[in-house]
């Protein structure tokens, strides 16, 4: 627990002040070089803010070879990520979460494209790293600089601009082969041309193929011998991606310029990654064949400007995109008919052991547009002021899909309901148009946003500085809902509206933010900092809070952080010690209750307040150079994450205990990387060098319920039972040798999980093999707590040149 670990903190703290003799020694090192970050808006070196920030620059990103969004968390200590497959990446920023598969909540991170925001719920967007200027990684509330949803942190994708100083181009390659997999290739390069004085263009693009390494076997199901012949497959989930950007950029004037820019990207998967433990690593057994596909596309307008008194920022933009997805249903669909048809005599549950899919459409589209002002000079006092609009909907249609539907036990029951309601005069077709669809239902989420916001700094020595900061808000939030089961009979007996259920909220409140530095030298400092984040609050199904079974409304919930920390560089620039202690206090949580909880419907579902939790730790890291060819980085991250007082449901019945641990949070997470490089390598023109990673994630459970059932097991076998769903401890590890010519070329080879690691990306809450009654017919291990892997040993042969 985190009482353990104050020893290292101690010892960490020790280590920043090295005896003066030591620190005076002569040596022969490497210097670091300055990373300019832009984290509070303005063009600032990452060693000078007051607050936590991880950086990787367009080296790093290259160097280590990134590939993903899963590639960069694993180098960011404070960040971790659930990930059942491409496209469904759920971020978790200092541990701070209840859930990782929430949609009627939003995000508690924020993920911006330069200046543009594209923040999703539960499934964020991975940009591919392809010409990326840089990615910054802001932990703890950003609440004012950021907006909403910068609640935890916020991870923002800086691209490279277009350039009217000359032309420059770049090509990448690579070839990789998976152990027990199939190979992967990919390709992209980019562009920049002047096409005059004052008018440049940029253009990306990639492609890449990653072959399949999970293998659908053959079995059948659990109830009716039903077998998946017809889709077995080796290696079956095999993933592509392509996209690039457009930009061009118009020096209008020596102060003036604007920047229009087209980016995409379309991910494309076959079957699914998804392992079956009582398989075996990287099995499975599906009876249809799987897909998800994910497309989205941002284009954005900015203008900048100096006004002489400030510098001018006005940027607009809108986001697109777009998930399909068609999953097997075949376990879930069985044991609805077993316990709910058979068990519970619900006729309306029984589709007779029947099998099928389940469908998503999912869309998101975003208009958002920011002014900012940002004072210039020398001035003591500097400040910062900003508008903000927004504009978001989000739409899901989820659809099961069962051939055969018409000859079950299911159909038969909604006819004589239509006819029954029918003849009482309802609005209701009878009969019932014939349908393979057991069950629809939509979900529409837009919300309209306005804020203010604003930061003043000032230095009240040469080396003290103060800074306060606020932002306003403002929010509408529409929510409207259908259900049917089966298609054309509403669910909830709604007939009147047609099934559509409506609610509608609105909200404003104010978020701070105050922070105070003090710098020792030009290498030195020590700061302090109190910050806010938010996601916005909304309201219920009517239904469900006129039953009592949720409130009306539920209110934003806030993330309060205290931190303190110190950034230092050493022996001539080579040493960089940084350390960072905070606290978080989380209020208000929301929390995902369905009726069926209560006892009362399992559509009457929404959200509620909750109580409060607590999140302490350290964030360390160290860079070095001991020689100019030589740098070791290393960087950690310890947290002690619990609810801090008792969560009740509104109905009085407790639903999270004090002192319970969060989900989807490690205690313990560590990067380590050291490179070196041999200048003109045996006489020739050009370096040889070597590169090792490695990372290290502590065990994490998959869900609240996990945790509940694991304090609450009364015998060994429901301690078994709940230990399932842990997600135990994993590293990574990745090792690079290569080749940089003089002349721009470079080839490497790059070994990805060298020790052939079984990390879990993912790991379920579902388990439909079993229920709570005799008559569920089977006892069969398998489809209980899927789970996915990390990605086998691959070796990969990379090209690059550069002009």
């Amino acid at each position: 627990m985190f009482e353990q670990k104050t020893p290292l903190a101690l010892a960490i703290l020790s280590v920043l002040y090295p005896a003066t003799s030591a620190l005076a020694q002569e040596h022969q090192a490497g210097r670091l070089e300055e990373v300019v970050v832009t984290a509070t808006r303005r063009e600032i070196n990452l060693q000078s803010v007051s607050q936590s920030i991880t950086a990787f620059s367009t080296e790093d990103i290259e160097k280590q070879a990134f590939q993903s969004l899963n590639d960069i968390v694993n180098a960011i200590p404070s960040v971790n990520m659930i990930s059942w497959q491409p496209g469904s990446n759920a971020i978790v920023v200092r541990g701070v979460a209840t859930s990782s598969a929430e949609f009627r909540t939003d995000s508690q991170v924020s993920v911006y494209l330069d200046d543009q925001p594209m923040t999703a719920i539960s499934q964020q967007v991975g940009v591919r790293p392809i010409d990326l200027e840089r990615v910054e990684s802001l932990p703890g509330p950003q609440g004012t600089l950021f907006g909403s949803s910068s609640q935890t942190g916020t991870l923002v994708y800086i691209t490279n601009k277009p350039d009217i100083s000359g032309f420059g181009a770049q090509m990448d390659a690579e070839v990789s082969t998976t152990s027990g997999g199939e190979e992967s290739y990919d390709v992209s390069g980019h562009v920049n041309i002047p096409v005059t004085d004052d008018l440049a263009v940029r253009v990306v693009g990639f492609y890449a193929g990653e072959g399949g390494y999970v293998d659908n076997v053959f079995g059948t199901t659990l109830v009716g011998g039903i077998d998946n012949a017809a889709v077995v497959e080796d290696d079956w989930n095999d993933y592509t991606v392509y996209g690039g950007r457009v930009a061009a950029r118009w020096q209008v004037s020596p102060d003036w310029e604007s920047t229009l820019s087209l980016i995409g990207q379309v991910g494309e998967s076959e079957g699914g990654w998804e392992s079956d433990p009582a398989l075996g690593d990287y099995k499975i057994t599906r009876f249809q064949d799987e897909s998800y596909d994910d497309s989205w596309y941002q284009a954005s307008l900015n203008v900048k400007g100096d006004l002489g008194f400030a510098d001018l920022s006005v940027t607009g933009s809108y986001f697109d995109r777009d998930i399909k997805y068609d999953l097997d249903n075949a376990n879930y669909d069985q044991w609805r008919t077993a316990h709910y048809g058979v068990y519970l005599g619900a006729d309306l549950y029984n589709t007779d052991y029947l099998i099928g899919s389940f469908l998503n459409d999912q869309i998101q589209e975003r208009y958002s547009a920011e002014v900012r002002l940002t004072s210039k000079g020398e001035s003591r006092f500097q400040w910062m002021l900003g508008a903000f609009y927004e504009d978001v909907h989000d739409r899901w249609t989820v659809t099961s899909v069962i051939p055969g539907y018409q000859t079950t036990t299911s159909w038969a029951y909604a006819q004589y309901l239509a006819y029954y309601y029918n003849a009482q005069g309802y609005d209701i077709q009878y009969p019932l148009d014939p349908t393979e669809i057991y069950y629809i239902g939509t979900y529409d989420n837009k919300v309209k946003q306005t804020a203010v916001f604003g930061e003043l700094s000032f230095d009240l020595t040469d080396n003290w500085t103060v800074t306060g900061g606020a932002r306003w808000f403002e929010y509408e939030r529409d929510v409207s809902e259908t259900r049917a089961s089966p298609f054309g009979f509403p669910i909830g007996r709604d007939f009147e509206g047609g099934g559509v259920v409506e609610s509608q909220g609105k909200d404003s409140d104010t978020v701070l933010k105050f922070s105070t530095q003090y710098r020792f030298s030009d290498t030195k400092m020590i700061y302090a900092l109190y910050s806010e984040g938010f996601r916005l609050g909304g309201n219920n199904d009517p239904r469900a809070s006129a039953g009592g079974i949720l409130p009306a409304e539920y209110k934003p919930d806030t993330v309060k952080n205290y931190e303190a920390g110190i950034k230092t560089r050493w022996l001539d620039q080579s040493l960089q010690l940084n350390l960072t202690a905070f606290f978080m206090e989380w209020q208000d949580i929301h929390l995902n209750r369905s009726g069926s909880t209560a006892g009362n419907p399992w559509w009457m579902r929404g959200t509620f307040n909750g109580g409060k939790a607590e999140q302490k730790g350290f964030e360390f890291s160290i860079g070095w150079y001991p020689t100019d060819n030589f740098s070791i980085d290393v960087s950690a991250f310890l947290a002690d994450p619990e609810f801090s007082e008792d969560t009740f449901y509104p109905d009085g019945r407790l639903a999270i205990e004090s002192g319970t641990t969060m989900p989807i949070s490690p205690e313990e997470k560590y990067w380590v990387g050291a490179s070196y490089t041999f200048p003109n390598f045996m006489g020739t023109q050009g370096d040889l060098w070597t590169r090792i990673a490695w990372s290290y994630q502590s065990e994490i459970w998959n869900s609240l319920s996990a945790i509940s059932e694991f304090e609450e097991a009364a015998t060994p076998a429901e301690r078994r039972d709940a230990l399932d769903r842990l997600i135990p401890s994993y590293t990574s590890t990745t090792l690079q040798l290569g080749f940089t010519h003089d002349n721009g070329w470079e080839t490497s080879l790059v070994v990805r999980n060298l020790f052939d690691e079984r990390g879990l990306n993912y790991l379920s809450s579902s388990d439909y093999s079993s229920g709570p009654n005799d008559v569920l017919p089977w006892t069969d291990d398998r489809f209980r707590y899927l789970r996915s892997l990390q990605r086998p040993r691959t070796i990969g042969l990379s090209f690059s040149k550069k002009w």
